[in-house]
């Protein structure tokens, strides 16, 4: 299954890798807790110190690896509600505060088994979301320009974006991440050489998106209308906003669910122009 599949419980939308991740902490500090209490280890909260230790390891390894898109906004590094982790550096860091906590050489070995093999699973999810989209949009796929100018066509087709990595949002007026993200993307969509950026509304007129756009003083020269919906349909897009990222042969490469920053952006461009 893929680790960006959504899930939807009524109007919430929950990711499945940060359900599972959840899930595998609670494992580990409810088998840790376990083995303390089972080797009668004197150490003050070594489940608590361990995870702790892991959590912070793996974010400060994540913004260590993209250092170059968290320079285009620094305080996004402090933003781990957003995502963006090294899990194998948290692992690291977990099993050193095991080893150093619990000392005795039989729950060590137990603690560091246990998280082994929640690791091996998380390896595992990973794995098995990793093969490589099938997805492809049609090159004939049509969206129509929010404003009209004079010389230009009133419509982009995809198949005339082939040939470059290319960048869609799917927003919509009503929806407040959206909203919230929509100034930055329009600057991202007006500066970057990279890639080519749509912000492409779902299911409203293009007289609504005007109107919407003038009152928040935003450039329109980048933004589309989808006014049935039809990327949505296509793509399995559950929340607004979603972002697809997809490579220069029109294959959707990655899916972003939710609200996104300037370095997610980013780091995900980057993504696109590796094979």
């Amino acid at each position: 299954m893929n680790p960006d599949t959504i899930i939807q419980i009524g109007p919430l939308a929950l990711a499945l890798d940060r359900l599972l991740a959840v899930g595998l902490m609670l494992a580990f500090l409810t088998a840790l807790d376990w083995i303390a209490r089972r080797y009668r280890v004197a150490a003050w909260q070594p489940a608590g110190l361990a995870l702790l230790a892991g959590i912070i390891a793996a974010r400060a390894g994540h913004v260590w690896q993209y250092r170059e898109s968290y320079a285009l906004e620094p305080v996004a590094a402090l933003q781990a509600w957003l995502g963006g982790w090294d899990w194998r550096a948290g692992v690291a860091a977990a099993g050193l505060v095991v080893i150093v906590t619990l000392r005795q050489s039989r729950p060590v070995l137990a603690g560091l088994g246990v998280l082994a093999g929640l690791a091996l699973a998380w390896a595992g999810f990973l794995a098995a979301g990793e093969s490589k989209s099938s997805l492809r949009l049609p090159q004939a796929l049509t969206l129509e320009r929010v404003t009209a100018e004079p010389g230009v066509s009133p419509h982009w087709q995809i198949g005339d974006l082939r040939g470059r990595p290319i960048v869609l949002n799917l927003w919509a007026t009503w929806c407040p991440p959206c909203r919230r993200e929509m100034p930055m993307l329009t600057r991202a969509a007006a500066t970057e050489r990279r890639a080519e950026i749509l912000l492409v509304n779902q299911g409203e007129t293009s007289a609504q998106i005007r109107v919407f756009l003038r009152a928040q003083g935003l450039d329109p020269a980048h933004v589309a209308s989808d006014p049935s919906g039809l990327l949505s349909e296509m793509t399995g897009a559950g929340a607004l906003p979603t972002t697809l990222f997809i490579a220069s042969d029109g294959t959707v490469r990655q899916v972003h669910t939710g609200e996104i920053t300037r370095v997610q952006l980013d780091i995900a461009i980057r993504a696109l122009e590796r094979p």
